[in-house]
């Protein structure tokens, strides 16, 4: 089922692009609310974003409405823990209505929505957890959303989502090293896989260099349930005090790389080379190595050029992205927040401290996209989301908890800049399912289904590429020469991803750990996503 909402959007078509990205303070269409940590999530489930702040005595939400105002509401009730030091959003207990997760200075609590998302009851965990960055993440891929707190001062802590609203500690979870400093964690599959990893950014006050509770760590999923830390193998193990790391396609060449902010040494700009290899490559990105200090890190295609840009506690706030590698800077009123559409153009706005920054826009083109989880968590959280079109693949991931402490919307934005169509839109859900939409209408939000879309065996191209032999007992074969290194994902009748694999110098994939039966191979080919049917005997 995919749906798409309208609600009184502009569809521009305007070929001229904005140097700078400028924004509008329109408080005065908000609630006066008290708050710690900023919200940018939708909350009664219409798939607009609204405002979301939490307090010692209840919460306040600016419900955002078709017509670019808003419902202010506050719902009191005490909060045990405030949320003084993070927040994320998710639907643990799926029953349609996003929950919070509060990371405060001795205790974190779960904030639980009731049925018709009116009321919330705090769930409140006993131990001492000095908490930095809180996430939501389903950490075993069982359809149900886990979370995982950074502890300041000891090892960081899971919660196993156990269903019926019960959050478990369970260190079995995930592994993590017995040491202190936990400062941002983010999950994200760095290595073009088809599972989560999760990268931790650590800051030890007072610790010298080489202290090792200094070392940013990469958790590299196993695919088994098992983690392995690998940072220093792929050039990640940072020592120089971060605070939070953001990881995009800044480049988009299909696979994520990352911008740290640091207090010691510099910042770090590390591209992937494809592999999950990572090389610092800050030195004439346009972006101050030695800009040290920041707290918040935080991206989003803000000028919707196509291209992510950093928003961050620097000198200069906004780092538009050149498509390059190199980004020019601006200076903004404003250096964090909660990004989200605030009023629906399909630019990014910010929330900050009561403050409602709207996106001023410009004539560049859109797309947003929000999951509903079947075999998934119903927020799809963990999955890919990639467009295809004149440009190549852009690709964003679903994620609950990113930068340090703030809390971002959960549908997947695009930025297509000039372009007026959309050739392919695929979700990868975390469940392995993909969903695969032609030609989706742009400048509007779509609400996409898990399994609603999935390829048939109709849905294969008869052109360009062949397959040999086919059937096939073990190596697939293809004819087109140049596909050295291309990934390759094999997905299943079911429309489930069954293999990630990538194409090897002789021009095969080896496919003998599959089953018997029919299969599709999905790869891109010329800025094309296309997909061939093979029978595996």
């Amino acid at each position: 089922m995919i749906k798409k909402l309208l609600f009184l959007n502009t569809l521009f078509f305007c070929a001229a692009l904005t140097a700078q990205v400028t924004f509008t303070n329109q408080n005065g269409l908000i609630g006066n609310y008290p708050d710690y940590s900023e919200v940018a999530v939708d909350m009664n489930g219409d798939y607009l974003d609204d405002y979301v702040r939490v307090s010692e005595n209840g919460i306040g939400i600016d419900y955002q409405l078709p017509d670019h105002t808003f419902n202010s509401v506050f719902i009191t009730m005490p909060i045990q823990n405030i949320p003084d030091w993070s927040i994320a959003a998710g639907d643990i207990d799926g029953n349609g209505f996003n929950d919070l997760f509060l990371g405060n200075a001795s205790r974190v609590s779960f904030l639980f929505a009731n049925a018709d998302g009116t009321a919330y009851s705090e769930l409140t965990k006993p131990d001492y957890i000095f908490s930095q960055r809180s996430t939501l993440a389903d950490i075993n891929n069982d359809g149900k959303l886990d979370a995982f707190i950074c502890h300041d001062v000891d090892q960081s802590f899971p919660f196993r989502n156990a269903g019926n609203q019960n959050m478990i500690l369970d260190q079995t979870l995930i592994q993590t090293l017995d040491r202190p400093g936990n400062y941002a964690a983010i999950w994200v599959d760095y290595d073009n896989d088809g599972d989560s990893d999760m990268y931790l950014t650590k800051c030890r006050g007072g610790a010298l260099p080489g202290d090792p509770n200094r070392d940013n760590a990469m958790y590299t999923n196993n695919g088994d349930g098992t983690f392995t830390e690998n940072g220093l193998d792929i050039g990640m193990r940072d020592n120089a005090q971060s605070w939070s790391t953001v990881f995009e396609d800044f480049d988009n060449d299909g696979d994520f790389d990352a911008f740290i902010v640091n207090h010691d040494f510099q910042n770090r700009l590390m591209e992937n080379d494809g592999t999950g290899m990572f090389t610092d490559v800050i030195a004439g990105s346009g972006i101050n190595p030695t800009d040290l200090g920041a707290w918040e890190n935080q991206s989003g295609d803000f000028n919707n050029d196509g291209f992510v840009d950093i928003f961050s506690e620097m000198s200069k706030e906004l780092y538009l992205n050149n498509g390059d590698m190199t980004f020019t800077g601006q200076d903004l009123d404003f250096d964090e927040g909660g990004i989200g559409d605030f009023n629906n153009d399909g630019f990014l706005d910010v929330v900050n401290d009561g403050n409602l920054y709207i996106n001023d826009g410009n004539g560049n083109n859109w797309i947003k996209i929000g999951l509903e989880g079947i075999d998934s968590n119903k927020n799809g959280i963990g999955a890919r989301v990639k467009i295809v079109g004149d440009w190549g693949t852009q690709m964003r991931e679903v994620r609950s908890g990113q930068g340090f402490s703030h809390m971002n919307s959960l549908l997947a934005h695009f930025g297509i800049g000039t372009s007026t169509a959309i050739e392919t839109l695929i979700i990868e859900w975390p469940s392995g399912t993909v969903d695969v939409i032609q030609n989706p209408n742009i400048n509007q939000t779509i609400i996409v289904e898990e399994g609603s879309t999935i390829l048939n065996v109709d849905d294969f191209d008869n052109n360009s590429i062949s397959l040999y032999p086919n059937p096939t007992s073990d190596l697939l074969n293809f004819s087109m020469k140049g596909l050295e290194n291309v990934p390759v994902q094999i997905i299943d009748v079911n429309g489930k991803i069954v293999l990630n694999s990538k194409v090897s110098t002789e021009g095969s994939i080896n496919v003998s750990s599959l089953k018997t039966g029919t299969y599709f191979a999905m790869l891109q080919v010329e800025k094309k996503i296309t997909s061939y049917k093979f029978i595996k005997n």
